[in-house]
């Protein structure tokens, strides 16, 4: 069951529950699972209120609550753009749902939230958390914790950034699990810890080594992947103020030269002020469309999600010709930033010239459903998805309901009279 705030509903429902229904599907055969009861996925357009909901007062800083068989989460329209990505937070939640119910609520809050965590990138690899600053500093001040321990960062930190951390961390040991001992293994051991055994006792059963073992395999696996940022953070830092200052000034040439030699010490900073911006900017002074695509590729491809920053690759995409690339970038916006009457238009016309009649649809139903600023065209563009997915029943009303708001298009007009032989 998805409840919408009614303000927002008729525009977040297709996505939403399209979305729900996929994670639930893929949740029953991957957990192996059924739930014996409907899941309940309600979305606050006003943080405050989820906060209420959650709490009984307002403040709550997360995003997202599982209690039992129901989610309450923020609505995209109650956080800044580009910074949640509201697929990914159900995702996160309703493995939080089958993993608490399978085990009677008698598992570690490092597991869970690990495994959750986990299965936001295995949904698709963009979605999952980054390696952000504070996990940088973690790692090069060794302030991980061992796994029998884990659930202290998350209900005792001793630091500012631990429970940051922690999810980091407990996501990261269910990905070396899932890689070295498979998924059947994080099956297993969510069986164990529903009968009551403790973290150190799943470990050594489930996957034939010691706690401290574990934390050793574990450890040198980090490193191999995060050894080059972490070695080079420092020097990164220092090399990011030098390409604004070169980009403030408008010297372009070294904004590439030291842009270049910089972006790949830290990939995963996709944040406001990122190298990928900065180059494709610097790139796109210089005429060089071709290569500021490549920048803004790679920051898609690692997870950014400034929607101003996936339009401009978007725009620069079908400038280009590649109109297939340029709809999927939009598409994947839809993820983090649907409330954008803009996006959905651009979305809905890419769509239609691509022969995906029922996307388009879709997106200009989306359009319509933010009472947009031309009526008259936005109907008269669903009219023309209509028609062409062979539905002219359905075209006829929408050209009628463009002729009403704007009895003198002549567009409209036409078709009218086609539909009507």
């Amino acid at each position: 069951m998805l409840r919408l705030h009614k303000k927002e509903a008729e525009l977040l429902h297709p996505y939403f529950e399209a979305e729900m229904l996929r994670a639930l599907n893929t949740y029953d055969k991957k957990y192996g699972y059924k739930l014996d009861r409907p899941v309940q996925v309600e979305v606050y357009p006003d943080h405050e209120d989820f906060a209420v909901r959650t709490m009984g007062m307002p403040g709550l800083g997360a995003l997202d609550v599982t209690f039992g068989y129901v989610v309450a989460m923020d609505s995209p329209s109650g956080r800044p753009p580009g910074t949640f990505h509201w697929a990914s937070t159900m995702w996160h939640e309703l493995s939080h749902v089958y993993v608490l119910n399978m085990t009677n609520f008698r598992v570690p809050r490092w597991f869970t939230e690990g495994l959750a965590v986990h299965e936001e990138t295995a949904a698709s690899p963009e979605w999952g958390d980054r390696l952000d600053p504070h996990v940088i500093i973690a790692i090069k001040d060794k302030k991980l914790l061992p796994v029998a321990e884990l659930d202290r960062g998350f209900v005792r930190p001793t630091y500012p950034a631990q429970v940051v951390v922690s999810y980091f961390e407990a996501g990261r040991m269910c990905d070396y699990i899932d890689r070295e001992w498979g998924w059947p293994k994080l099956l297993a051991m969510i069986h164990d810890f529903a009968g009551g055994a403790s973290t150190p006792e799943v470990i050594e059963k489930e996957l034939g080594v010691k706690p401290e073992q574990f934390d050793k395999g574990f450890l040198t696996d980090l490193d191999a992947s995060t050894k080059k940022t972490v070695d080079g953070f420092d020097d990164w830092r220092k090399g990011l103020k030098k390409v604004a200052d070169a980009y403030k000034a408008q010297d372009y040439d070294a904004v590439i030269h030291d842009g270049s030699a910089i972006r790949d010490l830290y990939p995963d900073f996709v944040e406001a002020g990122n190298v990928y911006q900065i180059l494709a900017d610097a790139y796109v002074a210089k005429g060089d469309k071709r290569a500021a695509i490549g920048e803004l590729e790679r920051y898609s491809k690692v997870g950014g999600r400034s929607p101003d920053t996936l339009k401009q690759l978007a725009t620069l995409l079908e400038e280009a010709g590649n109109r297939k690339e340029a709809a999927a970038v939009l598409d994947r916006l839809n993820y983090i930033e649907p409330i954008d009457e803009d996006l959905h238009r651009r979305l809905g016309d890419l769509w239609l010239s691509l022969g995906n009649t029922e996307g388009a649809i879709r997106e200009y139903q989306a359009v319509l459903a933010k009472s947009p600023t031309d009526p008259a065209v936005s109907h008269f563009n669903l009219a023309k998805a209509y028609r062409a997915a062979n539905r002219s029943d359905a075209a006829k009303d929408e050209v009628v309901l463009s002729l009403e708001a704007a009895p003198g298009f002549r567009p409209a007009q036409k078709m009218l009279l086609e539909l009507s032989k």
